[in-house]
């Protein structure tokens, strides 16, 4: 297995998986620093079948049905755990094909991996053009509809300002910031509905 340099830490390893039949790719993403994972032949995802298209007829679940939608459960486990661009890959699809409310939640989710990534390379500009686009999105669905596709936006919001809102105070001309500084990785908590077993994670303690 190649290493690759520079490559996010998860908050917590052993943080609870949501759709953990589907395995991690053996690295992050992070441009600059590791293959591209579809266009260069050492990329993790090369040649393998990339399902991204807003031309097909695929129909994509409704919101409320996301518990069951493995591809949105995968996404956030892919964020959890510091894949941000594998993340966005991952909900890409829907978000070319669906409309309102999801689709503007979805790109909030984009734009927050996006953020995410920059914030990792130390881009200060980028974080704060995509992280405030990317909460100004899941800010227009809490208004209407706080509790969207199994999280409680408001409080992922929370967490998503204060931690942005630290790089933005203390990030200068693309120089790292004292860790101390920072508050911990925003993780997505999902909530499945009292008559949906959520699944179950044999290695989370």
């Amino acid at each position: 297995m190649t290493f690759y340099p520079n490559q996010p830490i998860p908050l917590d390893i052993n943080h609870h998986r949501y759709c953990r039949e589907r395995k991690f790719p053996p690295y992050r993403h992070i441009p600059g620093f590791t293959p591209h994972p579809v266009k260069d032949p050492r990329g993790h995802s090369y040649k393998k079948e990339y399902k991204r298209s807003c031309n097909t007829t695929t129909l994509v679940l409704p919101p409320e049905k996301w518990q069951n939608n493995q591809q949105y459960l995968y996404g956030v486990d892919l964020f959890n755990f510091s894949y941000w661009w594998e993340a966005h890959e991952a909900w890409e699809e829907d978000w070319c094909k669906s409309k309102g409310n999801h689709k503007k939640f979805l790109q909030g989710l984009i734009q927050i991996c996006a953020a995410m990534i920059k914030q990792h390379v130390c881009q200060w500009r980028g974080v704060k053009k995509l992280s405030v686009r990317g909460c100004a999105r899941l800010s227009e669905v809490e208004s209407n509809h706080p509790f969207y596709m199994g999280i409680s936006l408001a409080s992922l919001l929370h967490r998503l300002d204060l931690f942005f809102g630290n790089i933005i105070d203390h990030g200068q001309y693309n120089k790292p910031i004292d860790s101390s500084l920072l508050t911990p990785l925003p993780l997505i908590q999902l909530v499945f509905p009292k008559n949906v077993k959520q699944p179950t994670d044999t290695n989370h303690h």
